[in-house]
């Protein structure tokens, strides 16, 4: 509901017309018309108060139901964001595990060639050593 000046001559106009009509049927016993005037004056600006305080709390609900929708999508965005945190850091640490197995898994590949290798050096110092015996003999 915006004020626009065609609604303000509107209004005039009305009133205008009321008071007219009230003079035209008015007893000559009756008071002055201004009285009057001032009454209907009263009671628009009382309206008036009335329809602001009702526009004044109609903005402060919207206000509120606004502010409430944001805080809920930033809770719901906080969360999102700390489920994919949580996510990223178990993938992190699930990583790390596999690395941390294969890394063991190799050095236990690389302990049993190491020893492989060397019992096949003692087996052939063993061969040579017996070669060179039988050899003597």
């Amino acid at each position: 509901m915006h004020i626009t000046p065609e609604k303000i001559k509107e209004a005039a106009e009305a009133l205008e017309c009321t008071e007219l009509k009230s003079f035209m049927f008015q007893e000559p016993t009756a008071g002055p018309l201004t009285r009057k005037r001032r009454s209907s004056r009263s009671t628009g600006r009382s309206s008036r108060r009335s329809t602001r305080g009702t526009r004044r709390s109609s903005r402060g609900t919207r206000r509120s139901t606004r502010r409430s929708r944001r805080s809920t999508r930033r809770s719901r965005r906080s969360t999102r964001r700390s489920r994919r945190s949580t996510r990223r850091s178990r993938r992190s640490t699930r990583r790390s595990r596999r690395s941390t197995r294969r890394s063991r898994r190799s050095t236990r590949r690389s302990r049993r060639s190491t020893r492989r290798s060397r019992r096949s050096t003692r087996r052939s110092r063993r061969s040579t050593r017996r070669s060179r015996r039988s050899r003597r003999s």
